[in-house]
């Protein structure tokens, strides 16, 4: 090898060594281990010399290797004065590996994070800030020994979600904390707090009963985050392992237990034959989706894959005396004459009373003590109860459990729909109802209805039955009648509350329609058009007062008149004497009357109206006036005109006394302006104003300002019900304009 050879190989490889130096150089400081960073999390316990019992505990757990190895931890760290109170508290010298490890797995959440980070909600979108109270722990319970519903041994695990479970979820715990920056943003103070910790001192850094120490929290270490606390934390109970754990709440417990299922998981049994070396199925506890909540779900509503860092359930537990006394005030009221006595008989007969009742004391999102009646439920309801009603309070790993004395009176129950859904006497019409939509203002609290209850054995009468082998479409019978007939039983008071025993009146159904009461007895436009007069009214059995109104019980149906509007007026205008015989007769004879239908055009079917008949003495001064055809001397009408002119203006007459789209009656509801039939030469329509409406004053004001009074004397033929529609007879006539 030549001298020049060499000399260039010797400068290549120096240069080659020197770059290689220098790549490992920038490599370390980049990826390699900072130099600031803290040891491992148990290491670093180990060196502050005050976490003996807490490291003696993570060796017997088995976690020393996984907290001296990367990962990404929060620990809480408790100090061995911590462990001396807690053993002394709970009477106990020695904790065994059982303890253990279920203190140092609670004590330790997924990914490291500093107490600043831990109030925002690490969502999907991102971290949210202040909306978290709550974090996953590596603890969670598995198998255990559990009796199906047939009282055999098995063995189960919880569901970990609402109505299912994922096999790769290992239903995980969590821990809560209560830090300032949450507590604040929720509106929250210390007395939400010390209500379920009545033994801590609430510092805003609290973790359970537990405080982070002042000073020694945010410890940085190599695989997580160390924030120290005054006390040990031991994973509480689900909802359901706590109500299941107390002989008082068992009357409520054998009612959720209605809704369970245990199905078995093979590969938790293969899982469990591997883990514990001994054969055996394993069954997971599913709760019906019926349920606002599986109570043994330690996961939230999966809305967000963390959501349940910022929501947890709550549970009003009721005791045994409580549910008790509400099945025999409420529950089972009407069901004795059935021969269905207890809550287990009245679930094969009625399961969805139950399903609401448990329901009514679930809530699917977490109840803070100062939010009490202010949290709604699935059911649309708030706690009904006062703080005076709780005997129990436990912050528990999926929720907030409230033991109350007190069964929470559902909105299903005591309101006005409550009369429907307990009785079942008017199981029919609950099913149509309910097919129908129609339940919900009925069984809102806040909202003052009147309810008139149709037997299920009147509604057989009239062709209507409920047939459960059809779920999509259960009522039999003309569907379209039905409803519009349970719209006229479902009557808005408003501030209202009218007296159907012995006042009067004209109300206004949820459909628009209108009925009317007078002592003691109701009726419709259809019950009115009988021929025979007993059945013109039906008589009021009895009246029951709800929260939100009232239920008006009797014996028949209020049902619509299938006849056009033009044959009511006929009713009363046949005759020289009748009240409508002077605008009956311009009606019949006009361009927009069909005789042999009874149609006026311009009225259409599924439409309300108002119509108002002039009398005779207002007729005659509009013939004197020259507004419809007649002599204008004497104001003797001319009913059927031959001309042009008067042809047109006996129709513009008419269609200006008819309003258009709207039905009013004298129960002060109504005003304002509204379209009439009659449009003008340029197609604009005519309008009349209704300027006072009182339950004893009706006026109405054309486009002139002449007024006419509606004629409400015990008498006149003023509120006659319709088709859809009502009639008045008015002092005036009203005048259009060209």
């Amino acid at each position: 090898m030549s001298k020049s050879v060499l000399n260039y190989l010797i400068v290549s490889l120096t240069f080659i060594f020197l770059l290689t130096g220098c790549r490992k150089k920038e490599f370390d400081e980049f990826y390699g281990r900072p130099e600031n960073l803290g040891d491992p999390i148990y290491q670093q316990l180990q060196q502050k010399g005050n976490f003996t019992k807490f490291l003696d505990a993570i060796d017997k757990s088995g976690y020393k290797e996984t907290l001296s190895a990367s990962g990404s931890w929060t620990v809480f760290a408790p100090t061995d004065a911590a462990f001396a109170k807690f053993m002394t508290d709970n009477n106990i010298t020695t904790i065994t590996p059982e303890l253990a490890a279920s203190i140092v797995r609670y004590s330790m959440t997924y990914d490291g994070e500093k107490v600043e980070r831990l109030s925002d909600f690490f969502s999907n979108k991102g971290f949210i800030k202040n909306t978290a109270f709550r974090r996953r722990t590596v603890y969670y319970d598995f198998v255990y020994d559990a009796v199906d519903a047939n009282g055999n041994p098995i063995k189960a695990i919880a569901s970990n979600r609402n109505g299912s479970f994922i096999n790769t979820d290992f239903n995980n715990k969590n821990v809560p904390y209560y830090l300032t920056p949450f507590m604040t943003f929720a509106s929250l103070t210390a007395a939400d707090y010390n209500y379920f910790y009545p033994g801590s001192t609430y510092t805003g850094r609290n973790v359970g009963p537990a405080s982070i120490i002042d000073g020694q929290y945010n410890i940085s270490a190599e695989n997580g985050v160390i924030h120290v606390i005054d006390r040990v934390l031991t994973p509480p109970l689900s909802i359901d392992q706590y109500v299941g754990s107390k002989s008082e709440y068992s009357v409520f417990k054998s009612l959720l237990d209605r809704f369970v299922t245990y199905s078995l998981n093979t590969d938790v049994s293969h899982r469990y034959e591997v883990l514990s070396g001994k054969p055996g199925n394993v069954y997971v506890k599913n709760y019906a989706t019926l349920l606002s909540f599986s109570p043994n779900n330690e996961n939230y509503l999966r809305v967000d894959a963390n959501d349940a860092q910022n929501g947890s359930y709550s549970i009003f537990a009721p005791t045994n005396e409580a549910v008790n006394a509400y099945a025999k005030s409420t529950l089972l009221k009407y069901w004795g004459k059935r021969g269905v006595k207890t809550l287990n008989e009245l679930y094969v007969v009625a399961p969805d009373l139950i399903r609401d009742f448990v329901n009514s004391h679930l809530f699917t999102t977490t109840v803070w003590p100062s939010k009490f009646n202010t949290t709604l439920n699935a059911l649309n309801d708030a706690s009904k109860l006062s703080p005076t009603n709780v005997v129990d309070k436990q912050a528990l790993s999926n929720g907030f459990l409230y033991g109350v004395n007190k069964a929470q009176d559902a909105s299903v129950f005591s309101t006005v729909y409550g009369n429907v859904n307990l009785d079942p006497d008017y199981f029919i019409m609950k099913q149509a109802l309910n097919f129908f939509g129609l339940t919900f203002p009925i069984k809102t609290a806040s909202l003052n209805y009147a309810v008139v209850m149709i037997p299920d054995a009147t509604l057989k009468k009239m062709g209507f039955y409920y047939d459960a082998f059809f779920p999509s479409a259960p009522i039999r019978g003309d569907n379209a009648a039905l409803k519009r007939i349970l719209q006229a039983h479902i009557i808005p008071l408003g501030d209202r509350n009218p007296n159907f025993a012995t006042g009067s009146g004209i109300l206004e159904t949820s459909n628009g329609e209108y009925i009317k009461y007078a002592n003691g007895k109701l009726s419709s436009s259809g019950t009115s058009d009988s021929t025979l007069v007993a059945k013109q009214t039906i008589p009021v059995d009895s009246v029951n007062t709800a929260v939100n109104g009232v239920a008006v019980y009797g014996k028949e149906a209020l049902t619509p008149t299938p006849l056009q509007i033009a044959r009511h007026i006929e009713r009363y205008g046949t005759l020289v004497t009748d009240p409508y015989y002077d605008f009956y007769q311009y009606l019949k004879t006009s361009q927009i009357y069909n005789a042999t239908s009874g149609a006026i055009n311009g009225v259409s079917d599924g439409v309300f109206y108002t119509v108002l008949i002039p009398t005779k003495a207002a007729i005659v001064q509009a013939v004197k006036d020259g507004l419809l055809p007649g002599n204008s001397t004497t104001g003797v009408p001319t009913y059927n005109p031959t001309d042009f002119i008067g042809i047109n203006q006996v129709s513009r007459f008419i269609q200006y006394h008819i309003i258009n789209k709207t039905a009013i009656a004298s129960d002060g509801q109504k005003t304002g302006s509204y379209e009439t039939l009659y449009k003008d030469d340029n197609g604009n329509t005519s309008l009349v104003r209704v300027t006072t409406n009182t339950t004893s004053s009706l006026i109405f004001t054309d486009v002139t300002n002449r007024t006419a009074n509606a004629l409400l004397g015990p008498s006149d033929r003023s509120n006659v019900l319709s088709n859809r529609a009502v009639i008045h007879q008015i002092n005036n006539y009203l005048k259009y304009q060209f």
